[in-house]
Order: C-alpha cells, then sequence, then structure tokens
C-alpha cells in the first residue's frame, strides 16, 4: 500500500492558448513561450518552440550565407501558420477530453460526440494486429 499524507497545496493550471501576432517586428523576432502559449493538455509547448528555433536558425544562416532576407522577413508567417494548426488542435483536444466525462459540462449529446472523437483518435492504437 502506498503511503497518503495530507495534500499540502493544489494549482489550477489554466487549459488556454495566447498567440501573439506578428512575431516579428524590424530586427525582434519572438519566438517559443514569447510568441505563443498552448495549452498543456496538448503537450505541443516545446515542439512548437523547437519549430520555432529551427525556422529561424535557417533564417538567419540563409541571410548571413547568402544575404538572402526572404525566409526572415517569412519567418513571422511561417511560424503563425504552424502555431495556428497546433492551436486549433489542442483546443479541440481539450474540449473532447472535457466534454466526454460528464455530460453535465456540455449535455448528452456533446459527450456521445467527444466520446465517438475520442474512439476514432485511438482507434488506431487498439485495433488489433493483421494476422500474418
Amino acid at each position: 500500500m502506498t503511503p497518503r499524507g495530507p495534500v499540502t497545496s493544489k494549482q489550477i493550471v489554466p487549459l488556454r492558448g495566447v498567440v501573439f501576432s506578428p512575431m516579428s517586428y524590424g530586427g525582434l523576432h519572438l519566438l517559443g513561450d514569447a510568441a505563443h502559449l498552448i495549452s498543456p493538455m496538448s503537450a505541443e509547448g516545446m515542439s512548437l518552440a523547437l519549430h520555432d528555433a529551427d525556422t529561424f536558425a535557417r533564417a538567419v544562416v540563409r541571410q548571413v550565407e547568402e544575404g538572402d532576407s526572404g525566409l526572415l522577413d517569412g519567418y513571422s508567417a511561417t511560424c503563425l501558420a504552424h502555431t495556428w494548426q497546433r492551436q486549433a488542435s489542442a483546443v479541440w483536444m481539450t474540449e473532447a477530453m472535457h466534454d466526454a466525462g460528464d455530460a453535465s459540462y456540455e449535455g448528452e449529446f456533446r459527450k456521445q460526440v467527444a466520446l465517438r472523437n475520442l474512439e476514432t483518435l485511438l482507434e488506431p492504437l487498439t485495433a488489433p494486429l493483421p494476422s500474418a
């Protein structure tokens, strides 16, 4: 049996997203959490930050080595398109997880739709392996 102790603190984590646009202004370029926050429900924060860093690094290298500022000029648009795609996915995941568990939250209809969405998402993971 696992020993249990008193709960000494608890915290409510906001399940929200924030996006700052544009992500560039003149010579200032925002990356990672400085540019966007994503719900922890989606586990996408690190990936978004790494995507920004990779996109920015490639743009800077192109500017320095070739004198071509095209990638740097398009940094904000490139990263925002990717960010909004991931934000949409995070909102979908958060809503599906919350709606699927309790009909009193959004009603039985939303609960059933959310359950079907989650089943569809997880179906490839639970499908039987094809026989040889």
